[in-house]
């Protein structure tokens, strides 16, 4: 690191993804600035993912493996062990997207509360799948304010970077959509918010149990009423439901 508060604090969160946590180790060891530490939540791996990790040999890398709650938990250990200006959620499987990113993200920062950019959606082969604004409904805004999020999760969490000293820790009341409540937390707090007009990470497409959609509808409405109020929460589900009808109307012209 280039100084004793390190300009980001990468937080990888793992468990038993070996595989995905050295696809990210790659991503983040070719950036052309070293001024970041690496910090990896470990949720007691047994796939070899901690020796794999005691044999690093890189300076700016700091690592636990113990149990935790969940997801959200170990985001939350994460934050607590955090020593850099600004924060990014970088999990296994997921990866920066070119070398230079970290130094864009340093010359872009000054002043700036909140950095954000454009994410690359890949799939477990690591082939590029095109832009989250094209591929889905979640459209990154060319400007953004805590009001933004009202129409979704406009920005991806993986190219999402605020400073430190406003990120709150991870409601854990929430279990599938804690980031969308930390994210809207973030932009309430933040004063000068920045588009990098770059893609900022590569995000691995996975699936999520219809079950576990269901409840995390649920929560987010829960959230949009905290955030939001009532009112405009049911004018922008109204605004949500309609717009994935008129995108899934399109898709099914095109094919």
């Amino acid at each position: 690191m280039n100084s004793s508060t390190p300009f980001l604090s990468i937080i990888t969160v793992v468990f038993n993804n070996l595989v995905g946590l050295k696809h990210t180790y790659q991503s983040i060891i070719s950036q052309t600035t070293t001024d970041f530490e690496w910090l990896v939540i470990d949720g007691g791996s047994t796939d070899g993912t901690q020796e794999w990790l005691t044999d690093l040999a890189i300076t700016n890398m700091r690592f636990i493996s113990e149990k935790d709650a969940g997801l959200y938990d170990a985001m939350n250990k994460g934050l607590k062990l955090a020593m850099g200006t600004f924060v990014w959620f970088m999990n296994s499987g997921d990866s920066i997207y070119s070398p230079n990113t970290v130094q864009l993200l340093i010359a872009q920062s000054s002043g700036k509360d909140v950095l954000y950019g454009e994410t690359m959606l890949v799939d477990e082969n690591d082939n590029k799948l095109g832009i989250r604004s094209e591929k889905t409904t979640r459209v990154l805004p060319k400007k953004m304010n805590r009001f933004s999020m009202i129409k979704g999760m406009v920005v991806c969490h993986q190219s999402f970077i605020p400073q430190r000293s406003l990120a709150p820790a991870y409601n854990l009341k929430y279990r599938f959509s804690a980031d969308i409540d930390w994210v809207i937390s973030c932009l309430e707090n933040a004063s000068s918010i920045r588009n990098c007009n770059a893609i900022l990470s590569n995000y691995l497409v996975g699936g999520i149990s219809a079950q576990n959609q269901k409840l995390g509808w649920k929560e987010r409405w829960e959230i949009y009423v905290a955030h939001y109020g009532f009112v405009y929460t049911v004018l922008a589900h109204i605004y949500i439901i309609f717009r994935y009808l008129w995108v899934s109307k399109i898709l099914k012209r095109k094919h």
